[in-house]
């Protein structure tokens, strides 16, 4: 019994501190409103759109600038293409800088080659090659 008190007690005590829940009304908006509220929303979101795309052209534009002023971007890419002829997956881990996993294609594509080269699969073998020197000047050209 003497429990069963204590434990009323306790109760009790935790329930006195427990705020008090107050009820949320809603009242559902009319057709009217909701249409206006999205229009708002809408307005808003294409004009934050808009701002962006304005600052990712203007960044853009002084990059090109940049790249033209410094003649070394027309040095460096053509090293990388040189360097993609003879070994891609290195060329292609200098332009990311990291083992990307574009890297990682350039890669298994050369490696295919060399297996399929050990295989007796000479033709197959330079396809696979191929591959990895056109997945690579794809990216750097693409990108450049």
């Amino acid at each position: 019994m003497k429990q069963v008190m204590v434990l009323m007690a306790l109760l009790l005590a935790m329930a006195a501190q427990v705020a008090p829940v107050q009820a949320a009304v809603f009242r559902p908006a009319t057709e009217r409103e909701a249409k206006v509220e999205d229009a708002r929303s809408n307005k808003a979101l294409k004009a934050e759109q808009k701002a962006e795309r304005k600052a990712f052209r203007k960044s853009l534009r002084e990059q090109l600038r940049e790249a033209r002023k410094s003649g070394s971007a027309d040095a460096e890419l053509i090293l990388y293409v040189i360097l993609a002829l003879i070994i891609p997956p290195l060329a292609m881990f200098l332009y990311d800088g990291e083992a990307s996993g574009r890297f990682w294609i350039s890669l298994l594509l050369v490696l295919g080659g060399v297996v399929l080269s050990v295989l007796g699969l000479g033709l197959l073998a330079w396809l696979a090659f191929l591959g990895s020197v056109v997945y690579t000047l794809y990216v750097i050209l693409s990108e450049s």
